[in-house]
């Protein structure tokens, strides 16, 4: 006979909707050898009438219970009798148990537990990581609180391994978001960014977070199309009782509260909602994609034609440059409500949750710089200076998210679930350049660029779920779910203006001379861009439990799915032309003016025109694609003895793609593959903590809609390159090797070593075709990338009691990256760098991610604080043109430092201080010992105040 059981009493404030004099004992029971939840058992009061079943997660409520000290005893079949003692029911409280049972072949002991306090989450999702499957890492809603994370992104980056880029990409083991699958509560989500495949992880606000779980190794009930990982967030489910939060915090940023220099530029009367009204949409006389406007030759004699080109150029908005402003303080909101209700005498569970946050962002000093490597390495001292300016920017964001679960258990053994979440945002953004373009312009001119965007982004998913436990059917779980997202990126109006000017002196005077040269950099734009995704899925999962040959329990897991996308992707875009180039006088609102735009002149009966309006448009610019996944699956969980599981399978995945070019004249891009994905993880419990853990697991990549679209052309305005579409494009193949020692020395307490090591078969990688700036990405012949990991989370009472409230813990990430460069590219640098190497890291990819931690919790005085420092070394960011070196984002550590206090019961107060160091954002190049600025800025130290009230 042996239990093995951590027991948790814990008392909540009270429940409303329950009696006075009464309380609850709520709880779950779970397997001590294979974490899995006990279904059915029976937990009933001595001495009582009272008592429940547990659900398909183990889960139990007994309500009405009076207040008192009571006896538990747990029924099991299989499992020794279990009673608990000395469980105290406070009146309008609830006691709180969690049992982890091992199975007894001699029936009939008793075995008593003794009761011991349950205070950390970060100890429940340790204990699921150490029965899981596979090799996976966690953050649990405990961590992301304490840490200060605002956000998904801004939580994964404390995870070991993973990394995030542009404060939205999650980057697992230096993969970039191709080799990563993002999912929610367990269902894949669309993504709605053209550039990438990653859904973009800042959407989801912190306050609607349970956990995120990243999973590391493949097993077939999992989808194959990953490599680095596969990152499930896990939303708010409800609780045991009634619970209301709320939650408000102000922030100062030091480089954009109260200053008076933001730059900015009007919006609608939306913006506070994260989404334009119409204000940025194209105006309704151009709103047809198969309008023709006239040809201003044709115009100049034609007043049917003139009259039409006049109202067409004087219907957009004619603000093209940035004002400023001052920035007030930032602000963010969150409210949650949830209960757990009786309907037809069976549990009914529901939780809704809403967030808002508004933030302004601004920084002045920045520099932008562009070099070139012009003659041969052996011959060439320092890179060719082609440009230098000044950068200045300024943003507003708006973020909102809802959440609404509701769950009901129509019988033991079943539950059926909806899920809806929502989450939108909308940020506008205005940036200044000027400084000296050597490249096309003399020291004397100055260079100058306004850009004015705004991007709208949301993401909504609505899942439906049920699991069953069926008793009498092979004891068999199955569960299901169907679910329904989607996913959109709206850019209305994208301004683009740049001039030139030259200072001159003239009867002894200043004067500055203006000139647009649209033979140098590209006339002023307007640029329109909607992308949309939509995701359809179900899944099927059926698990079979049986005795293998020496009765150890084991399992067999099958099932299917079948996944939809449906991508639109529309771009438009209009420049305005004007033949005297001489007509601007450096004031942006005087040059864009209804009467410098249009007709400004009849003269003789011929029309002159000023301003006017030209589509630029394209229609293979635009696309519309569709991807099938067909998949079914097979494995099983076997123990080949006491101490070594297999859990081992296969996944068959049958993809389609279809991508249709808005140009009729291409053939249409297509995907066709079928197939085998293996998988076998082995796990070796060296003791009762303690695992060794390998995998093998073959995955995939497949390109993305955008990349494979036949004929796509893109030109970048900001990056100055054409992004080409190839239809000839194949999915990747991916071996991924992994092994992993862990300790799970006591409860929240973690020593784990791992290693991996994965071959890529045909890797898309980005690829510079010419010399005049066109990309593409393509197959390479292949590519491989190894890596160590450290993970260590440890109490330490044990080096003295009056430490036992202190935490320390960090990770550590080594990465090496490998992936061929193609013989086109490499023939264009090995002209100016004869010794080049043939290969190079993979963009994004860091050689080493450290995070540490330092953090304090007594439940006693409700005080907890944390100290957070996160760094990542070198990567590549990008890519140069011929022998230039590339072009590398530099190491940027970050200290984090936050401080929660309970003021009153429910009532708590939290400082928080990040980003202490307020270290640069900083690309460069790199020449014989000289670094060259690509990109730099400074985003602020960023100080905040926050209340926080909690009924529970």
């Amino acid at each position: 006979m042996l239990v093995l059981g951590l027991l948790i009493v814990h008392a909540s404030p009270a429940l409303l909707g329950q009696s006075g004099d009464s309380g609850t004992i709520t709880g779950q029971l779970v397997d001590a050898q294979t974490g899995d939840p006990l279904i059915g058992a029976n937990v009933l009061i001595d001495g009582t009438l009272l008592g429940a079943s547990t659900d398909l997660d183990g889960l139990f409520v007994v309500t009405g219970v009076p207040a008192g000290t009571y006896t538990i005893i747990v029924d099991y079949v299989g499992y020794a009798q279990t009673r608990i003692e000395a469980v105290e029911v406070k009146a309008g409280e609830s006691a709180r148990l969690s049992l982890a049972m091992a199975p007894e072949a001699i029936q009939g002991d008793v075995v008593v537990v003794e009761a011991r306090l349950l205070e950390n989450t970060d100890a429940s999702l340790l204990k699921k990581r150490q029965k899981a499957a596979a090799v996976s890492d966690a953050i649990s809603a405990e961590e992301i609180s304490r840490s200060g994370s605002s956000d998904a992104a801004d939580a994964m980056s404390r995870v070991t391994g993973a990394s995030v880029v542009g404060g939205k990409y999650v980057y697992v083991r230096g993969l970039g978001d191709r080799y990563s699958n993002t999912q929610l509560n367990g269902a894949e989500l669309p993504s709605a960014d053209p550039d990438k495949k990653a859904v973009q992880m800042d959407l989801f606000p912190s306050n609607l977070l349970d956990n995120i779980v990243t999973q590391k190794t493949f097993t077939p009930d999992q989808p194959g199309n990953f490599s680095g990982g596969i990152v499930n967030i896990g939303t708010k489910s409800f609780p045991d009782g009634f619970t209301l939060k709320f939650s408000t915090t102000s922030s100062y940023n030091t480089r954009s509260t109260f200053s008076d220099n933001i730059l900015t530029y009007p919006g609608g009367d939306l913006d506070w909602l994260g989404m334009d009204d119409g204000t940025r949409d194209i105006p309704d006389l151009l709103a047809d994609p198969d309008i023709t406007i006239p040809n201003v030759g044709e115009a100049r004699n034609n007043a049917a034609l003139a009259q039409e080109l006049d109202a067409f150029s004087k219907a957009f908005n004619p603000v093209m440059a940035p004002t400023t402003r001052s920035g007030p303080v930032n602000q963010s909101y969150a409210f949650s409500v949830g209960n757990n209700i009786s309907l037809f005498g069976r549990p009914l569970g529901y939780i809704g949750s809403i967030s808002y946050s508004r933030k302004f962002d601004a920084y002045e000093d920045g520099e932008v710089g562009g070099w070139q490597l012009t003659g041969r390495v052996s011959e060439t001292d320092s890179l060719k200076d082609n440009y230098r300016f000044s950068d200045r920017q300024g943003s507003e964001e708006v973020s909102w998210g809802g959440l609404a679960t509701l769950a009901y258990k129509p019988h033991p053994g079943h539950e059926i679930s909806l899920n809806y979440m929502h989450s939108q945002s909308g940020e506008s953004k205005s940036r200044y350049l000027n400084g000296i373009l050597l490249r096309d312009l003399s020291p004397s001119d100055t260079f100058e660029t306004r850009v004015l965007g705004y991007t709208e982004r949301n993401i909504r998913s609505f899942q439906l779920k049920g699991e069953h436990h069926l008793e009498d059917f092979l004891n068999m779980n199955i569960d299901w779910m169907g679910s329904l997202a989607s996913s959109t990126q709206e850019e209305p109006d994208l301004r683009f203006f740049t001039d030139d000017y030259r200072r001159l002196r003239r009867n002894g005077l200043d004067t500055l001379l203006y000139t647009i040269r649209s033979s140098i950099y590209p006339e002023p734009t307007r640029y329109f861009r909607d992308l949309s995704e939509d995701s359809r899925s179900f899944n099927l999962k059926a698990a079979v439990p049986f005795k293998q040959w020496s009765g150890e329990s084991s399992k067999l897991i099958f099932g299917g799915a079948y996944n939809t996308k449906d991508r639109t992707h529309r771009e438009r875009r209009f420049t305005y032309l004007n033949l005297n180039t001489k007509a601007y006088a450096g004031d942006p609102a005087a040059y864009f003016a209804p009467e410098n735009t249009g007709i400004i002149d009849t003269t003789n009966g011929r029309y002159t025109f000023g301003n006017h309006i030209t589509d630029a448009s394209e229609a293979r610019d635009n696309y519309d694609g569709e991807e099938k996944v067909s998949a079914g699956f097979a494995m099983v969980e076997l123990p080949l003895f006491r101490r070594l599981k297999l859990v081992t399978g296969a996944r068959f995945e049958a993809t389609r793609m279809d991508i249709i070019s808005g140009d009729s004249t291409l053939a249409p891009g297509q995907l066709s593959n079928d197939d085998w994905l293996p998988s076998a993880n082995l796990v070796y419990q060296l003791g009762q903590n303690m695992n060794l853990r390998a995998a093998y697991g073959k995955t995939l990549a497949r390109p993305l809609f955008r990349e494979k679209a036949p004929g796509y052309a893109s030109f970048d305005f900001v990056g100055g390159f054409t992004f080409i579409g190839n239809g000839d494009l194949k999915r990747t193949l991916i071996d991924n090797y992994d092994l992993r020692w862990e300790w799970f020395s006591r409860p929240g307490e973690i020593l784990a070593l791992s290693g991996f090591h994965k071959r890529f078969q045909n890797p898309i990688e980005r690829v510079l075709l010419h010399d005049n700036g066109e990309i593409q990405y393509q197959n390479v012949a292949e590519g491989t990338v190894s890596g160590l990991e450290l993970e260590a989370r440890k109490r330490l009472d044990v080096i003295h009691s009056l430490l036992g409230n202190f935490q320390i813990g960090g990770n550590l990430s080594v990465v090496r990256s490998e992936v061929n460069i193609s013989e086109d590219e490499l023939e264009r640098i090995r002209y100016y760098h004869p010794e080049a190497k043939d290969t190079r890291e993979l963009q994004g990819q860091s050689p080493y991610i450290v995070n540490l931690e330092l953090a304090y919790d007594n439940y006693k005085t409700g005080t907890s604080a944390g100290i957070f420092y996160n760094v990542f070394g070198e990567r590549l960011s990008e890519v140069s043109l011929g022998g230039t070196p590339n072009v590398f984002e530099q190491p940027r550590p970050e200290l984090n430092l936050t401080l929660s206090q309970r003021v009153l019961p429910g009532l708590n107060a939290k400082f928080a201080a990040k980003n202490l160091l307020d270290s640069s954002v900083r690309k460069t190049h790199e020449f014989k010992g000289t670094e060259y600025v690509f990109r730099s800025y400074q985003t602020g130290r960023v100080y905040s105040l926050g209340l926080s009230y909690s009924v529970d």
